[in-house]
Order: C-alpha cells, then structure tokens, then sequence
C-alpha cells in the first residue's frame, strides 16, 4: 500500500472518530438540556416563581422569568424583559441594599442562604417574598446562570407578625403590656442618661371602675376600660408610651422632660378626660382616675423602681383626694426633710 493510500485511510479513520465523538457529545448536550428542561418544570410546579440569570465574565448577561412571575407580582415575563431595571425597582426601598448584596456574592460563586425579602406588586401592594439561590456552574466550575426561587411568604409574615404584635400588647386595648413597657421603659432612661434629660413615670389607677363592673357586668366592664384606655392614649404625645399593666391599672412614660410642669399637665388632661361622660355608659358619668407621678433620676435610676414609687404616689392620691394627682417627691416632703427640700 502506497504511503498516500495509508496516509488517506488515517485521515478517513480520524473523521469517523470526531463524527463518533461529536454525535456523542450533542447526545450528551440534548441530555443536559432535557434534565434542564425537566428541572425547570418542576420548579415551576412547586413554586411560585423562578427566575434564571445567565452569567458571562462574572457579570449578569441576561435574565429571564417564569410564567409564576406574573401571579406573584403583577408584572410578566416580556414587561421584565422589556425593562431590565425592573427588577430592582420592585424591591421595596430598605431592601434593596439586601437584594444587591446577594445578587452580588452569586455572581462570584458564593453559595447563599435564601433571603427574605419584601417586593412592590404592580397593584401598589407589598408582597413578602423568600428569595433561594440555585447556582450552576459549567465543567470548569464557572458559573453559568444561577436561578432564584421565589415564594411568596405574605401570609406567614402577617401571621408572624399578629404574634409578636400579640406577645409585646394587651388583648382588650391595643396598649403595650408589661412586657413591651419594661423594654420601652429601658430605652427611655438609657436615652436620658446620655442627654442629661428627664423622664416622668405617671401610674395611673380607675376610680371607683369595680362598682362598673359589678353593676353592669365584666362585658360592659371591657368597653369602658377601652374607652378609657383611648381617652389615655389621646392625651399625650405620640412619642409617649401608654401600657396596661393591670386590670385597670395604667402606665404612662413621658421621655425627654425638663421638669415636673410637663408630668404634671398630662396628668391633669388624662384626669379632666376621664371624667367626661362615657359612650360605654349611655352618657353617664364613668370612672375617674388617680396619678402617681415619679421623676427619673430623682426618684429613681431603674424602671422598677420608678414604676413602684409612681404607684406608692398613686395610692396615697386614693386614700386622700382621688381623681387627682400627686409627686412621689411630694410624699417624701410630708414624711420629712428630703433631698428636694431647702
């Protein structure tokens, strides 16, 4: 055989073997792109919206979405594609940094948790979405697209937030409980220790609210606790806090006070208020209320404290002249000389 021949025959066998391989390569490609293909589906079938962003160089070359997009946000697949900035203007406002960063550490082939995440609906509305990253990576290990998982998660959030809404107030006034007073209440003092400012503690106890309950019964009893508790409420500033600490036992905190001229001006709002005639009671007359008031620092450093000399100042304004107010400071002048006294 002539050295052209075998030379031919080579080159012959060396075709076949590039057409063998290359038909087993578009066969793996086919394979690849119906594993993709069925992954998506199923996604798309146990979500409710999935995304895919292709990766070039380490930056986002192109994006697209899933039919769910529509459900979840309002918007569709051709009005993301039509406006690339989409995306980010539906993230709500403060969490866009949080988005960015994700989508950020993705890029460079960091794994990360999901992320969750509140979006604006094209309804005006706000959606709490949680958003799982998926990342794909090529046979070198670069990656090539990675898919966010999108569920929305409103309804859990709502619900998670009745709880914490329910854990921190009172079930019958919407009033901060002990709990969240407590932790009011320590902010407050920390705040005043750094600007050198007051803080007023006013105790405040029902006149005369167990006669209500035993004449007319604990249904009626609720209503005008609730129309006393807003009548509290609308006497001082919104930065102020009011908390129900007891049946009808109250709470307010006044923070940044110079003096005890502005303690005692709520006091006697909250007392002129509570005095009018109740809508609970057909326009009769309803229970007053009596205030102890105490100062920070100088009655005390510590809410605890401050809360129980507020109260010991609220007795003796029951046992005297009810339906009217009294400084802790001023029980400690009329049992001697105190540190207020010259």
């Amino acid at each position: 055989m002539s050295e052209a021949c075998r030379n031919s025959e080579e080159l012959l066998a060396e075709i076949g073997e590039l057409r063998l391989r290359a038909e087993r390569l578009e066969h793996a490609w086919s394979a690849v792109r119906e594993s993709e293909e069925r992954y998506r589906k199923l996604l798309e079938t146990v979500t409710d919206y999935v995304y895919t962003v292709k990766v070039e160089n380490g930056k986002a070359a192109a994006t697209t979405h899933g039919a769910g997009c529509i459900r979840l946000t309002g918007y569709g697949a051709a009005e993301f594609a039509d406006d690339p900035m989409l995306w980010y203007r539906m993230v709500h406002e403060e969490d866009r940094a949080a988005v960015v960063e994700q989508a950020q550490r993705l890029l460079r082939g960091e794994d990360c948790p999901p992320l969750e995440h509140r979006i604006l609906h094209k309804d005006g509305g706000v959606r709490w979405v949680r958003n799982t990253p998926v990342i794909r990576r090529d046979a070198f290990g670069r990656v090539v697209f990675y898919d966010g998982i999108i569920q929305d998660i409103t309804g859990a959030k709502d619900m998670e937030e009745k709880a914490h809404h329910a854990s921190l107030h009172d079930p019958l006034t919407g009033l901060a409980n002990r709990l969240l007073l407590m932790d009011r209440l320590s902010r407050v003092l920390e705040s005043a220790r750094r600007e050198g400012v007051k803080v007023a503690v006013l105790f405040l106890d029902l006149d005369n609210f167990k006669a209500v309950n035993d004449r007319l019964g604990h249904a009626v009893g609720d209503k005008v606790l609730k129309e006393a508790a807003g009548r509290v409420s609308e006497s001082v500033r919104a930065s102020d806090t009011v908390a129900r600490v007891g049946g009808d036992e109250f709470v307010v905190v006044l923070p940044s006070q110079k003096g005890e001229s502005g303690a005692a001006e709520v006091a006697r709002k909250i007392i002129h208020t509570l005095g009018r005639p109740y809508a609970s009671l057909d326009g009769e007359k309803g229970p007053g209320g009596s205030v102890g008031i105490s100062i920070y620092p100088d009655d005390g450093q510590d809410p605890w404290e401050l809360i129980n000399k507020a109260d010991e100042a609220m007795y003796f304004v029951k046992n005297h002249i009810r339906s009217s107010f009294a400084f802790h400071s001023s029980l400690t002048r009329r049992a001697g000389p105190g540190p207020h006294d010259s």
